[in-house]
């Protein structure tokens, strides 16, 4: 009897066997990838695939497998080689007045360069009145040394609200001009204590050497004291994505709204879209994972907005939150200060996708495996592997590389689902263990009591 006690107690305590490596066909979807021949470390950016499909939020549920289906070792960084937005930087610029017409040759101004390029000076014709604003402006970016993204324009505060469109033209020669950017709304509205300001022009990337921002509407020029340039940011062009999701409202609670994400995205953006004309929302924006006993976290209060003054609208900007890879959110309007009506506004969350890096051991193509309810991360540290990965792209060892759109079925939608429950062997083991005992006591005391009738 102690001999078998002692057997079961040996058996509770003997670790389990840890399981095989998991195949390919123990993930639900995969993505194929070609790698080109001489690559020691491949590098890609998360498609957005890969999110919709993971089951763990911090991606442990993601494997690469060569050819061979043998796994190679991987490493997941969240936008590690995506640059942080540059910071403003101020622009030289000259006012064009409003008597300088442009002609077939351009601004009848006479504008001198330096040696480089530089505007130095430029010389209008007939001068405007002293007290008149000019409504075009000539903006020198002949020192600025990357692609410029953005516009920043600084004006003299007033009372009165502003609005005014404006366009953007390109040259190198100051002769032939192209059109950048045909029309964007700039305002500064201010109403019962609170201003929206809307103050930012997008660019493609324009290389050229010089800008001609036009104002466009026939209103008062816009003073402008101050123009700021944001250029591309060095490295791999960074790449943020942007999705839209419909809500409901939530029944018996006015002015609450839930959305559900169809993956685990990195949101850091969000934003509110409205459907109706001039509509307005103070609110509260709060998040939790699918868990209906999780508690939401809140993610941002403020103001969100659609102004119909022009075409396009005035609309809010993307708004910063701290990064949330929940799916459940939720928007509690504040209905005093909000002029949304019966409308359900849309959500927009915009997220930069993580990196992966692997190494390219065997042959391809590699086949990106993910969605799984049993798998776990990676136990291996492999970032010793990845020497030179964090450094300059063009001293590092990785090569980027573009996965295939297509989405292939691997072990198929039942590998997302939880497997059952296993059987509680170590709770049994203990129940054993106690049961046997009460046994080997009662066994005891009948032998006790037979000998003392005995």
């Amino acid at each position: 009897m102690r001999k078998w006690l002692w057997l079961l107690l040996l058996a509770l305590c003997n670790p389990s066997v840890s399981p095989a490596d998991m195949t390919v066909d123990d993930f639900a979807y995969g993505i194929k990838i070609d790698v080109p021949a001489g690559t020691a470390v491949a590098a890609m950016s998360l498609p957005e695939q890969v999110y919709a499909s993971v089951c763990r939020r911090d991606l442990g549920d993601i494997r690469v497998f060569n050819t061979g289906g043998e796994p190679v070792p991987h490493m997941i960084r969240y936008a590690q080689t995506q640059s942080a937005e540059a910071p403003w930087r101020s622009l030289a610029f000259f006012p064009l007045p409003e008597e300088a017409a442009p002609e077939a040759g351009g601004y009848r101004v006479f504008v001198r360069t330096g040696p480089d390029g530089a505007v130095v000076r430029v010389d209008p014709r007939p001068a405007t009145a002293p007290d008149e604003y000019a409504r075009s402006f000539l903006i020198d970016l002949s020192r600025v040394d990357r692609s410029l993204t953005q516009l920043r324009l600084e004006w003299q505060p007033g009372e009165k609200t502003l609005m005014a469109a404006f366009a953007v033209d390109a040259s190198d020669d100051l002769v032939a001009w192209t059109t950048i950017r045909q029309r964007a709304a700039i305002s500064d509205i201010r109403h019962g204590g609170r201003r929206l300001i809307s103050n930012t022009i997008t660019l493609d990337r324009s290389t050229q050497r010089y800008l001609r921002l036009r104002q466009l509407n026939s209103g008062p020029a816009v003073p402008l004291i101050r123009i700021d340039g944001r250029v591309q940011p060095e490295g791999r062009i960074p790449i943020r994505v942007f999705l839209k999701i419909d809500g409901q409202p939530v029944p018996e609670s006015p002015g609450v709204f839930e959305y559900r994400s169809t993956g685990a995205f990195p949101v850091d953006r969000v934003n509110l879209i409205f459907d109706q004309a001039n509509s307005m929302a103070e609110a509260l924006l709060e998040s939790r994972n699918d868990d209906p006993k999780a508690t939401w976290t809140r993610r941002f209060k403020g103001l969100f907005y659609r102004i119909d003054v022009d075409n396009p609208p005035l609309t809010s900007s993307p708004q910063a939150v701290p990064i949330s890879m929940d799916r459940r959110w939720r928007l509690t309007v504040d209905a005093s200060d909000s002029t949304i009506g019966s409308a359900v506004p849309r959500l927009e969350i915009g997220y930069r996708p993580h990196d992966l890096f692997f190494i390219a051991r065997g042959s391809g193509p590699f086949t990106l495996a993910f969605g799984s309810a049993v798998a776990e991360p990676l136990k291996v540290n492999v970032a010793a592997l990845f020497d030179g990965i964090g450094r300059d792209r063009d001293n590092g060892l990785e090569r980027w590389v573009m996965p295939q759109d297509t989405r292939i079925v691997l072990g198929g939608p039942q590998r997302l689902a939880p497997p059952p429950k296993p059987l509680p062997m170590r709770r049994i083991l203990l129940w054993s263990v106690l049961l046997a005992g009460v046994l080997v006591v009662a066994a005891m005391a009948w032998r006790l009591a037979r000998r003392l009738k005995g």
